[in-house]
């Protein structure tokens, strides 16, 4: 199933086609424009381009990423029941070549009518399975959770962000904006004064990038492990010595949708690899 490097080269030729050289203090880097206006960020940069070159490497290539066993994991559950004669995610949406969300994940998180609510991706696997695959829900730092949305990440990577901020999801994007530049902790730090102004210069060891979620699921080399988007607005309130919220709290819902909004018109590059 890993298409290894092919697929790497395909997303990366793509964006490189798309994309024009800008010029920053002197070094060439891929960029795209914002995709609508409004945008705070005047060009849109891949997080892949602040990565150290080895760190960079081992996303590119699906034999050598670490959080690909999970996507594969997720890809078998996909077409298997959990109990005889109960369904399987694929009895309904397809499976292999023929599955058919394969770009479903580039719009969450989104408004569910079913549930009155902006929704994530993962909530959207925990009402199937409990309302159509008759499992129980997943914790969001469950490995088949991670995997799962991986998988689903996987499915629609090199397709761009096509959240919706219009209607009923209006409110959440609004929040989500606000809390990016709400100075925050001890240190009274916005996500904006990091990604949006300070992107490019040296935060510890590591580069700020422009704070693109299109890489999460990732994993994490410092934590040995794949982590969820929620956990690492979680390690970033950390940072900044703020305390962090639980998964799926209305506030990361929010703050989720407007960074997804903010990186629209570059490709879903998931599952990452991050220092």
């Amino acid at each position: 199933m890993r298409p290894g490097l092919g697929a790497a080269f395909f997303i990366a030729g793509a964006y490189f086609l798309a994309g024009a050289l800008f010029a920053a203090q002197g070094e060439p880097t891929r960029s795209l424009p914002p995709a609508e206006a409004g945008n705070p960020l005047p060009f849109l940069v891949q997080g892949e381009e602040f990565l150290q070159p080895s760190i960079r490497a081992m996303q590119a290539d699906d034999f050598d990423n670490p959080a690909f066993p999970l996507v594969e994991a997720a890809e078998t559950s996909w077409s298997r029941p959990a109990t005889p004669g109960s369904k399987s995610c694929g009895d309904c949406h397809g499976a292999g070549g023929k599955n058919l969300l394969k770009g479903a994940a580039a719009g969450y998180p989104k408004y569910a009518p079913d549930l009155k609510d902006v929704i994530t991706l993962q909530t959207r696997i925990n009402n199937c399975r409990k309302n159509y695959v008759g499992e129980p829900a997943l914790a969001e730092g469950d490995s088949r959770m991670i995997g799962m949305t991986a998988y689903l990440r996987w499915l629609a990577r090199g397709s761009p962000s096509t959240v919706d901020i219009a209607g009923p999801n209006a409110e959440a994007f609004e929040r989500g904006r606000k809390l990016y530049q709400t100075k925050m902790g001890r240190f009274q730090i916005s996500c904006a004064q990091c990604h949006n102004e300070k992107f490019g210069e040296k935060f510890g060891a590591d580069t700020l990038s422009q704070g693109h979620p299109l890489a999460y699921p990732a994993f994490k080399s410092s934590e040995g492990r794949v982590i969820s988007l929620h956990e690492r607005f979680r390690m970033c309130n950390k940072l900044t010595r703020a305390e962090g919220q639980p998964d799926n709290a209305p506030d990361y819902v929010a703050l989720e949708l407007y960074v997804d909004w903010r990186s629209k018109n570059l490709p879903i590059t998931a599952p990452g690899v991050r220092p």
